[in-house]
């Protein structure tokens, strides 16, 4: 298909939950908008009817616009989707993001992804947030980590204790937001004992209660069943998990 360039100057567009760099191109007499700087592989299309009818109103001449666009509520951020990756998607949940290093870690992340037949979708901010508060940093955080959630056919979760006996609460949402939006569920755990078994130590032998003087539910799951009943719980790290992920999604590789 013959490709002109728009004359038009950088742009920005909300879509996938984010505040994206973009330009117009033209194929074929239609006009488009796509990922700047351009791969050659993407243009932005109405999530639900896979169409570019109305992508325009979603595109602003600066960034601070977009911005206050999805701060105020005047436009949904997630209505719009790239079109599309080359392999599903796995949205990487967990609290990888608080790391020092967790740009690096990100990489090594979606690096594993590639290599089990899937693109990893790391949830830390690409955007420069420096012009907002924060708490209006913390929105648009949100409604990022959302479209990547929506752009996913997987979420692939670090269920491992976070600073306390549970995981993430943040990792936990984001689950409980995949399972709504009938995303496949998988979670990752070092530790397989039960609920029961790990914090046996803090149970009362009299009592049955626990430090905190509460039952600990014991269903024999590792986690609380509200994650592990929908969820496919992995007993490993991330590489067993997309071991996992692979089977099911490929078959016998």
């Amino acid at each position: 298909m013959e490709e002109q360039v728009s004359g038009e100057a950088e742009q920005y567009i909300v879509i996938a939950g984010v505040v994206a760099r973009c330009r117009s191109r033209i194929f074929g007499g239609q006009k488009f908008y796509v990922q700047y700087p351009y791969d050659g592989s993407v243009r932005a299309v109405n999530r639900e009817s896979g169409g570019t009818a109305d992508v325009e109103s979603y595109v602003f001449s600066s960034k601070e616009a977009a911005q206050q666009a999805v701060l105020g509520q005047t436009l949904n951020p997630s209505a719009l989707t790239w079109q599309a990756f080359g392999l599903p998607a796995i949205y990487l949940a967990g609290f990888h993001v608080f790391r020092p290093d967790a740009v690096e870690e990100g990489r090594r992340m979606r690096e594993s992804c590639r290599k089990y037949g899937f693109e990893g979708l790391f949830p830390l901010d690409k955007e420069n947030y420096d012009n907002l508060g924060r708490r209006d940093t913390a929105a648009m955080i949100f409604y990022a980590n959302d479209g990547l959630i929506r752009e996913a056919e997987l979420v692939m979760a670090n269920l491992n204790p976070f600073r306390g006996a549970e995981p993430d609460s943040g990792t936990v949402f984001e689950c409980g937001l995949g399972y709504a939006l009938g995303k496949k569920l998988y979670g990752y755990i070092e530790d397989g004992r039960s609920m029961s078994e790990r914090l046996g130590a803090s149970i009362d032998p009299v009592t049955g209660l626990y430090s905190d003087g509460m039952h600990v539910e014991n269903f024999d799951l590792p986690l609380n069943l509200m994650l592990a009943v929908p969820m496919d719980i992995v007993i490993g790290g991330l590489e067993e998990c997309l071991i996992k992920a692979q089977k099911d999604y490929y078959g016998a590789v």
